[in-house]
């Protein structure tokens, strides 16, 4: 696929800048989960296999990832009225680009696995659940079965949708600089408090992950992506002679994958999930936010070879589709698990078990994303998708004059 063809399917962008390499981010992050997800290995096959498997383990990580580019991309037409109006504190339309964007497909996938599970179970409390679901109430009480869905992580994304405008409005009257350290203090501190607060005690540790991610408990991972748009807007004038920031994000990729390493050597010794404990959480809590927020830095100069790999179109393409792949992935994963049951070392079943299931559910991700999501996006923004001229590796707009990094490629949100 070429980078004309990845064009063709993206959204134009509100803000009007695009960058590319942040579509290759998110692409590699849904990698990440879908493959935490869908793939597993024998830890008793020798060391190779505990290699990749504790790897695999930390995928979840791709996560934070998708909350800190949210972070960035969210705020940063907040931003940029701020550089303008230090008044401003709402940018037209956000509400109906954030539920246009989020919501259909959410509620499709919804209706389409509270189906499938009802005729295949003829059990009513996944119609509970749906409904549950559909209205955000996980957020506060467990759901009525477990639905097989990544969907808590839109609720937390719906929580940071909503503060956003009002800490811009608590901040209104502020500079761009001074805005950006009170956000990043508010969204930072805040969720850190409370996850101190509302830690369990011993004898309620199985409830840990879901206190640990009601809100606000994750809006610390937004604060880094919102703490990049604010450093970003408040250099605007000076990104020519700050391409050299752009180092900065190969130290957030080492970053990323020694936490992932780490990762896979602290679960055996400390354990994870509800056997987790308050430092071995803020640990993980921290590192994958600090790697994304560094990575982001990659935008400062398109032209770097990091930017331009993370620019491919494939991978562009995949990060396209993400989130639509992301709400569609792990049922269908589940579903094949209980149809193959164990593989007994059979290469043949593996495959069928693991790899068919990712490559399935991505294909229903491209047909819900250009026959349901994209024309949605563009009815809603009352927009129609512009051909953009392609952006040659030396970094010009192919009549050789140069681009800055501000007219860069980006993730239309």
């Amino acid at each position: 696929m070429n980078t004309d063809s990845v064009k063709s399917w993206e959204i134009q962008s509100s803000t009007g800048k695009h960058f590319d390499v942040l579509n290759g981010v998110r692409g590699i992050a849904i990698l990440m989960v879908v493959f935490y997800h869908g793939i597993y290995t024998n830890p008793a096959a020798g060391l190779a296999s505990r290699i990749v498997g504790g790897l695999n383990g930390a995928g979840w990580m791709g996560v934070p990832l998708f909350f800190v580019l949210s972070g960035f991309l969210i705020s940063y037409p907040f931003f940029r009225r701020r550089a303008t109006d230090v008044r401003s504190w709402y940018t037209p339309g956000y509400v109906r680009r954030r539920v246009g964007k989020i919501v259909p497909p959410f509620y499709l996938s919804i209706v389409i696995f509270a189906t499938y599970y009802f005729l295949r179970f003829r059990n009513p409390a996944y119609l509970h659940a749906a409904w549950q679901w559909a209205l955000g109430l996980p957020n506060f009480v467990p759901e009525a079965i477990d639905f097989k869905a990544a969907y808590w992580s839109l609720i937390v994304e719906a929580h940071f949708y909503i503060l956003l405008p009002l800490v811009f409005w608590v901040t209104r009257g502020f500079k761009v600089r001074y805005a950006t350290a009170c956000l990043f203090l508010i969204l930072f501190m805040a969720p850190l408090a409370v996850r101190q607060f509302t830690w369990p005690s011993h004898e309620y540790r199985n409830s840990i992950w879901f206190l640990m991610h009601r809100f606000p408990c994750q809006l610390d991972l937004f604060a880094w992506g919102v703490l990049f748009s604010g450093l970003f807007v408040s250099l605007s004038a000076m990104r020519d002679q700050l391409r050299n920031l752009s180092l900065l994000g190969y130290a957030g990729l080492v970053l990323l994958v020694a936490t992932m390493a780490l990762y896979a050597l602290w679960v055996p010794l400390f354990g994870d999930g509800d056997q987790s404990s308050r430092w071995n959480s803020e640990v993980f809590q921290f590192l994958p936010g600090a790697a994304a927020f560094l990575i982001l830095f990659f935008i400062f100069d398109p032209t770097c070879i990091g930017s331009r790999v993370l620019s491919n179109s494939w991978l562009g393409f995949i990060g396209l589709v993400s989130y639509e792949w992301f709400l569609f992935h792990e049922p269908i994963v589940i579903g094949f698990r209980d149809l193959f049951g164990k593989t007994g070392g059979n290469l043949i079943l593996y495959t069928a078990k693991t790899i068919l299931p990712l490559v399935l559910s991505f294909g229903l991700s491209v047909i819900v994303y250009r026959y349901f999501s994209l024309p949605l996006l563009n009815r809603i923004r009352g927009k129609t998708p512009q051909p953009r001229k392609p952006t040659t590796a030396s970094g010009n707009d192919g009549t050789g004059k140069p681009l800055a990094p501000s007219t860069t490629h980006a993730v239309p949100q």
